[in-house]
């Protein structure tokens, strides 16, 4: 059986997975997906993700608006239901917190530049229609961290 990694996120990274699944399933979809992924992690109210985009007046409720009004995701996710453009962002998330450290478990903050750097799926497409980059609100919450965009991973 594959690994699991979710094991190597922190507790308030759980909890975002954890709000990301059942928003999944209020949406009838069938595993989770980047867009509830998105909106899990911009719930975390003590992460730098959820400052930056409060201070651009993106709120998780938006997220949740938007995603509702696409269509239902029904590809099939791992064994630990995840879609494979969530597994990625996570997989990602590891060299993210490699490079700019964070402490011993993966943070929200780290899942969250690694969801950014994907350039499809259903967040990407909510970052678009509120006509933001991913890749400025991920600089912004790099330069939170304490460094710079070009420190982080390069996927």
């Amino acid at each position: 059986m594959p690994k699991s990694v979710i094991k190597q996120l922190s507790e308030r990274a759980k909890a975002a997975i954890k709000r990301a699944g059942a928003f999944s399933r209020e949406l009838g979809e069938s595993c989770i997906s980047t867009g509830a992924l998105i909106y899990g992690l911009s719930s975390d109210h003590l992460s730098l993700g959820n400052r930056v985009f409060n201070d651009i007046k993106i709120y998780p409720e938006m997220f949740k608006d938007h995603l509702k009004k696409l269509p239902i995701m029904n590809e099939p996710g791992d064994h630990e239901g995840l879609h494979s453009l969530v597994r990625t962002a996570i997989e990602r998330s590891k060299a993210c917190k490699q490079k700019l450290g964070g402490g011993k478990d993966i943070q929200t903050d780290h899942v969250l530049i690694a969801l950014l750097s994907l350039d499809t799926g259903s967040a990407f497409e909510c970052m678009r229609e509120f006509s933001v980059e991913s890749h400025e609100i991920s600089t912004e919450i790099v330069e939170a961290m304490g460094f710079e965009y070009n420190e982080c991973p390069s996927w």
